[in-house]
């Protein structure tokens, strides 16, 4: 409304046209979503949970490794899915090893989240990347090329989150004590 009656940058005309475009976007994330919902329906009749669970404490045993083994995994994930499908589908099945290690679910949150965000700039997938080199109108390979220092950096912070959670909390704690 405001495009058209105060920018006047958009006519009625072309109103059907970014309808069916937004619908088409949403659709996309909304299938996304719904498959991975289904995928996880299905990953808990399995008890894949339980099953990732037996092996971290059999044969993983330190919280340490298993950290290490998350930050690989979702790094992995990440550079082939979406955030928000990739959580539907694997934080459920990691979450309770994650209890039984003594992690804090925002811990292991914040270590996921990081992850996966590093998994949007990181081809194939590289949603945000693939973006960024649009708009700047450059090469995936320049763009990627450009980003790497970037991604270091935010990997050192995610591997000083991963494992210092006292300093990454530090000013939580501050604000209000009893929320962790």
């Amino acid at each position: 409304l405001i495009c058209m009656f105060f920018y006047k940058t958009l006519k009625l005309s072309d109103l059907p046209k970014i309808i069916k475009d937004t619908l088409a976007l949403s659709s996309l994330s909304l299938f996304a979503l719904a498959a991975a919902s289904a995928l996880g329906e299905l990953m808990s009749y399995y008890q894949l949970s339980v099953k990732a669970q037996e092996f971290f404490v059999n044969n993983v045993g330190a919280e340490w490794v298993f950290i290490l083994i998350i930050i690989a995994f979702f790094l992995f994930v990440g550079t082939f899915m979406d955030a928000i499908p990739a959580m539907i589908l694997f934080v459920p099945v990691i979450l309770p090893t994650a209890n039984l290690f003594g992690m804090e679910p925002v811990h292991l949150g914040l270590i996921v989240v990081m992850t996966l965000a590093i998994g949007l700039v990181t081809p194939p997938y590289g949603l945000c990347l693939l973006l960024a080199a649009k708009i700047g109108k450059l090469s995936i390979e320049k763009s990627f090329s450009a980003v790497m220092p970037y991604i270091l950096i935010v990997l050192v912070v995610l591997l000083f989150v991963a494992f210092l959670p006292e300093v990454a909390f530090y000013l939580p704690k501050l604000i209000n004590p009893s929320l962790f």
